[in-house]
């Protein structure tokens, strides 16, 4: 029997993407002011001037989509993958592993991060969540890869039958 599970985290805005959002949109309207103060002095941009305006606005729209981020985690039969969402249009893979070579699985303490080198850090909730969880997974093509990811019960059931047999006792534990 196939196991499969998807989980959507959808990332919280913060002040870093409020304040982009907000300077897209005061771009797109300073940018508006200057063409309609420019289609007074050079009469073939006044011909263009609603062309432009909407322009201006539908591109402010399309940038402050950009915004709004989602991640997937998807586990399918000893494979976890994660995709990044953006503006519920785009998708694009960001990590994929087989649950057997995951080399440690543990809580995430903010306050005390995973050290070492890695070739690829994915952080794949909200760090203000209670249930955090670090995977390090090893490959001797791709390096040494972590991901912080926030998994929910059937989630975390379905990652520990893959485990290697050491890990299943300890992991998802408090």
């Amino acid at each position: 029997m196939d196991t499969y599970f998807e989980q959507l985290i959808t990332m919280r805005k913060g002040a870093k993407e409020l304040f982009g959002t907000l300077g897209v949109w005061v771009a797109a309207l300073v940018l508006s002011v200057i063409f309609v103060f420019l289609s007074m002095i050079v009469p073939f941009i006044s011909t263009l001037l609603p062309f432009i305006i909407a322009g201006l606005l539908f591109g402010a729209y399309k940038l402050s989509k950009q915004f709004s981020v989602e991640y997937e985690y998807i586990f399918t039969n000893g494979t976890f993958d994660v995709d990044k969402i953006i503006a519920q249009n785009s998708r694009k893979r960001m990590l994929s592993f087989e649950i057997p070579t995951v080399d440690v699985l543990e809580k995430y303490n903010p306050q005390n991060p995973p050290r070492g080198e890695f070739s690829k850090k994915v952080i794949a909730c909200n760090m203000d969540d209670n249930d955090i969880y670090y995977i390090i997974v090893s490959d001797a093509v791709k390096g040494k890869r972590l991901l912080v990811f926030t998994p929910d019960e059937r989630m975390k059931q379905g990652i520990k039958k893959f485990l290697p047999r050491y890990m299943q006792m300890s992991a998802f534990k408090d």
